[in-house]
């Protein structure tokens, strides 16, 4: 039986995540405790066991074409003993189902690893949103970031929009709310660098990587690794360079690829 969760579901749904994606980061403690919605989890069921699932997120694309809803698939997961079955095609078509009945867009999802861009490939996913990444060293005095809060989030939105070019995931307040305390728990931080009332630069920052760096010159980089502490971080920013989210689309897609990330990813 395919559904989607509902409360009474949430154990055995934990148990099936903490299978198939092991944490000793806390993370996995911070998204249930703080994000994960029922409502939003399909499941495939047999015999009172919980067979795969998948997490149907909603989200916002925005391209030179308009805006339009899509879904974020998620935590999308099997459990080992009904691998190699079909079970995640069938959820994956149903999701289509749902998708086109609810009027959205497209359906997009990232990768975990490389190869798994084979495998969605099938389902009409193709690579879309794409990224640059490169490992910056310290070499030098720079100029040192402010952590950035809630209060910084409509300068945060107008660097985003500036940076990420004409397609891209919008962000609405509370994504950048969520994102905000999940760096500051589980991470670094979230640094930025202004000239007068107007944010420049930021970075999203775990321990050895600013997982959305954008806007940095090669003195705030040197910053950031002070503040840090680090004599190395990989840093990830808007490019072309390698697909990191690709996308189903139900309709034209536009004309541009897009950008994605800080999606829990």
């Amino acid at each position: 039986m395919i559904r989607f969760a509902e409360p009474r579901d949430t154990a055995m749904v934990r148990a099936l995540w903490e299978i198939c994606f092991p944490d000793d980061s806390g993370f996995n403690d911070y998204f249930f405790q703080h994000h994960y919605q029922p409502q939003h989890t399909l499941l495939l069921t047999g015999d009172a066991e919980l067979c795969a699932m998948l997490q149907m997120l909603p989200y916002r694309l925005s391209a030179a074409e308009g805006k339009g809803e899509i879904t974020y698939i998620y935590g999308a997961c099997t459990a080992p003993a009904h691998r190699r079955k079909g079970c995640m095609a069938r959820l994956l078509e149903q999701s289509f189902v749902l998708d086109q009945a609810a009027g959205r867009a497209a359906s997009a999802l990232i990768p975990a690893e490389e190869w798994l861009f084979g495998f969605y490939a099938p389902f009409g996913y193709r690579p879309f949103f794409h990224i640059d990444t490169r490992i910056i060293h310290r070499t030098q005095g720079g100029t040192l970031p402010q952590r950035l809060t809630t209060a910084d989030i409509p300068e945060m939105d107008r660097l985003y929009r500036t940076h990420t070019g004409g397609c891209r995931i919008v962000r609405k307040f509370a994504d950048w709310q969520t994102q905000l305390a999940l760096f500051d728990t589980l991470g670094k931080g979230v640094y930025g660098w202004f000239d007068g009332a107007h944010l420049t630069a930021y970075a999203f920052c775990w321990e050895d990587t600013a997982q959305e760096a954008l806007g940095l010159t090669a003195q705030q980089e040197q910053g950031l690794l002070l503040a840090l502490e680090r004599e190395t971080l990989s840093m990830t920013s808007c490019g072309q360079n390698r697909a990191l989210g690709c996308i189903k689309w139900y309709g034209q897609p536009p004309a541009a690829n897009g950008y994605m990330n800080l999606m829990f990813n």
